[in-house]
């Protein structure tokens, strides 16, 4: 939700730039004006650079998940080859938390891509 809320207000500092910089600037307010763009153009770039680091990271955590997973069946194999219960039931329900958060995972890379894109999309309009 915080991440979401950061995304909004560099939009809005963005347009607000972009509606600042469009009307005719006087010349007192131009050196104003200038320096909120600059602002708002650098607020928009840290924004993004942190959306990167963020897909990044939810990926190099897919990539161990899906790791952990396979290694989680294989234990799941072993123990109904072994007939025990209690490991069954223990790796399932591991597997089904580790699913789980893959599945946040992959919906965390599906909403920062929305964010760079809106972002990129912001950049542009200016």
């Amino acid at each position: 939700m915080k991440k979401h809320l950061s995304v909004v207000s560099a939009l809005l500092a963005v347009v607000f730039s972009a509606g600042v910089a469009g009307a005719v600037p006087l010349p007192q307010d131009s050196k104003a004006s200038k320096e909120s763009a600059k602002a708002a153009k650098a607020a928009v770039k840290s924004e993004s650079k942190a959306i990167k680091e963020d897909t990044k990271g939810d990926k190099r955590d897919l990539k161990q998940d899906k790791a952990e997973l396979k290694r989680l069946r294989a234990d799941l194999k072993v123990a109904q080859a072994r007939r025990d219960r209690v490991r069954i039931a223990e790796d399932r329900a591991a597997i089904k938390r580790l699913e789980a958060d893959m599945r946040a995972d992959r919906r965390d890379v599906k909403q920062d891509k929305a964010e760079a894109k809106a972002i990129g999309k912001a950049k542009k309009a200016t």
